[in-house]
């Protein structure tokens, strides 16, 4: 047994032949024979239904759809869009990490000079004590 979605395309594709190779045969039948004044109309409309309706069949034999087409242009575009606005937010990422980088090398530069500071004092207070009057 063929599953669901295989046997529809090969019904499609073998439908899409059977109404092409008709149009081919209605087109030779009208360059042998000809048509009445009377018929004209009748064949005229009939040769522009078939025929509205061969583009539809072209596609559906090479096996490419019209709206499968436009759905995955979207589709990329929209994709196209997320891929540009991830770079934009990794630039500002990477931009707010470099900043905050920044930030703590001076903050640790800030504590080291604070305790070479205060171990400069607390030796200094060692070494030289100040003699307090009371």
């Amino acid at each position: 047994m063929m599953k669901n979605g295989i046997a529809k395309d090969i019904r499609h594709y073998s439908g899409s032949l059977l109404i092409f190779f008709f149009i081919v045969g209605i087109v030779i039948a009208l360059i042998q024979y000809p048509v009445l004044e009377t018929n004209k109309e009748v064949v005229m409309m009939l040769i522009g239904t078939l025929s509205a309706s061969l583009a539809m069949v072209i596609s559906t034999i090479t096996g490419s759809k019209p709206d499968d087409v436009s759905n995955l242009k979207s589709k990329i575009e929209k994709q196209d869009l997320t891929i540009e606005q991830l770079h934009k937010n990794k630039d500002e990422y990477e931009k707010m990490i470099i900043q905050l980088q920044q930030q703590m090398v001076e903050n640790y530069d800030n504590i080291i000079d604070r305790v070479i500071l205060k171990s400069a004092l607390d030796f200094d207070d060692k070494n030289n004590p100040v003699s307090k009057k009371t």
